[in-house]
């Protein structure tokens, strides 16, 4: 029974190890290095391209919430100049 155990272990953990060899050979291998540069420019473009469109939403909404704080400040003859 013990001999089976182990030679079941065994058998596990080879395989384990064939298995995440050839996973960590992939990614060495300069086609698995393009690859994870690919990826990792995919990532930054998606969340550049997400943190401006928050800034620029972000940035409009506080122009125009500025801008109608100083309007209200203005006379009425200071805002027909303006226009």
């Amino acid at each position: 029974m013990s001999r089976t155990l182990w030679f079941i272990a065994g058998a596990a953990a080879s395989a384990f190890v064939v298995v995440k060899g050839r996973q960590y050979y992939r990614r060495l291998t300069p086609a698995g290095v393009a690859d994870e540069i690919e990826h990792r420019v995919e990532e930054t473009t998606q969340k550049t391209s997400e943190w401006l469109a928050d800034f620029a939403e972000t940035f409009s909404n506080a122009r125009a919430a500025k801008k109608s704080e100083l309007t209200a400040l203005l006379t009425r003859e200071e805002r027909g100049q303006l226009e």
